[in-house]
């Protein structure tokens, strides 16, 4: 009976990903073309203040419209500015030339060469399996951001991971790992640190996404729904956000991604806020135009962010940084300094319950009353994690409330000695 308990808890541990906690930080991803500057992405929040001012807009006119909280805009602006993830797009955003694909391989290999990042993650998107640049862009950018690793006799990459677009089948998926996994031998990279998040944009791709989902396991750092190209693969001539397949679609990437233990991220709001006339000799009227139309753009991306976020979905895909901002301030809503300290409260209660015995209570009192056990006790471990990760919850109080590993608290603090490995120690219970 124990050798039949120890193979089942084998196979549990290896059916889990080992995600580094800074993968966490996918609240927003900023993907922007190979082609042009894609270093102006990683300014993230920057441009903002002087985007929204040309139009008479304030971050207070912003609240106004959208609902979101007025403080939180301002302290994202002044604290956060960095863009979480960037991905640079040699795919979809890229003209179906020989040499635009060219001019976008070597764009991306030069960002991610030169580019100050600092701890905004790095992706990159090659063309899908039906172009032909594919294999090509996979393995001349990735051997052109290897680096050996001082001290030892090994190499590190200069990419946090891929995004793989338009899958269709678990045999596709399988293919892809393969080709990684034979990158990584001819690199002298370790087995499996070419992660990989894949786009779930079709009907067969969401009809097999268990399948396709368990193949990249050993790689995956997250699952992105693409709602533009489902669209038209299943025929719907007219589709908003909140359409009720879509609905249905995320429902299944969150359980698929929590089951996998990623991040489960939703689509693009393509409403993008930019002006509808430009120049500077512009009537009253049109700048009016502009003002309102830049607001309800941002209205709606912060109504989109919201409800995928009250789906379970972990962040969102953006294109222009005042996209970002209004994405960003619906995903930080939900992680409030008084919310963190009431979980780190009923952490410490619920460990002294332990310390006694009781593997039961009650936290709280009144009406604020509630049960805790182990299970309540993960889900509060889960939350502050994700808050240590987004940089809202102190690294050194996490590591004190042993939410986090030695390895975690020093890449939290800025230093990422191995910046796609995973840690071989785990904090204890998350």
């Amino acid at each position: 009976m124990k050798s039949i308990v120890e193979s089942a808890l084998a196979q549990r541990q290896r059916n889990n990903v080992d995600l580094p906690l800074r993968v966490w930080r996918q609240q927003a991803h900023f993907t922007t073309p190979a082609t042009g500057r894609p270093e102006r992405a990683l300014a993230g929040l920057e441009p903002v203040p002087g985007l929204l001012s040309r139009h008479r807009i304030t971050l207070a006119d912003v609240a106004d419209h959208s609902g979101a909280d007025q403080h939180l805009l301002n302290q994202l602006v002044t604290e956060f500015p960095q863009s979480p993830l960037v991905m640079i797009d040699a795919e979809d955003a890229v003209a179906g030339t020989q040499a635009a694909t060219l001019q976008a391989r070597a764009g991306a290999i030069d960002c991610f060469q030169r580019a100050e990042w600092g701890e905004t993650l790095r992706f990159f998107r090659p063309a899908g399996l039906g172009l032909d640049s594919c294999v090509e862009d996979l393995s001349e950018v990735i051997a052109a951001l290897v680096a050996p690793v001082a001290d030892q006799h090994s190499s590190s990459l200069l990419l946090d991971g891929i995004i793989w677009p338009k899958i269709e089948h678990a045999s596709e998926m399988r293919w892809l790992c393969e080709l990684l996994t034979r990158l990584e031998h001819h690199l002298g990279l370790a087995e499996n640190s070419i992660r990989l998040q894949f786009l779930v944009e079709s009907a067969s791709a969401l009809q097999q996404l268990d399948k396709i989902t368990e193949v990249a396991r050993p790689r995956l750092c997250g699952i992105i729904w693409g709602a533009a190209d489902y669209a038209a693969d299943t025929g719907l001539q007219k589709w908003h956000n909140h359409h009720p397949l879509f609905d249905w679609a995320r429902a299944l990437i969150v359980n698929a991604a929590g089951a996998a233990g990623v991040p489960a991220i939703d689509s693009m709001t393509f409403n993008y806020p930019t002006p509808l006339y430009r120049g500077d000799d512009l009537s009253d009227h049109q700048r009016s135009a502009n003002r309102e139309k830049i607001l309800s753009a941002l209205t709606e991306v912060y109504a989109d962010a919201v409800h995928g976020r009250d789906l379970g979905m972990s962040g969102k895909w953006v294109g222009h940084p005042a996209q970002l901002l209004m994405v960003q301030a619906a995903y930080r809503s939900q992680i409030d300094d008084q919310g963190i300290q009431r979980d780190l409260r009923d952490l410490e209660s619920y460990q002294a319950a332990l310390a006694e015995g009781v593997g039961a209570t009650i936290l709280g009192e009144g009406a604020d009353a509630k049960m805790a056990d182990r299970a309540t006790d993960r889900d509060l471990r889960s939350r502050l994690r994700r808050a240590a990760a987004l940089g809202v919850l102190p690294a050194q109080t996490a590591r004190q409330a042993k939410l986090i590993t030695e390895q975690e608290f020093s890449q939290l603090q800025g230093v990422h000695p191995d910046p796609l490995g995973s840690s071989k120690e785990k904090a204890a219970d998350v």
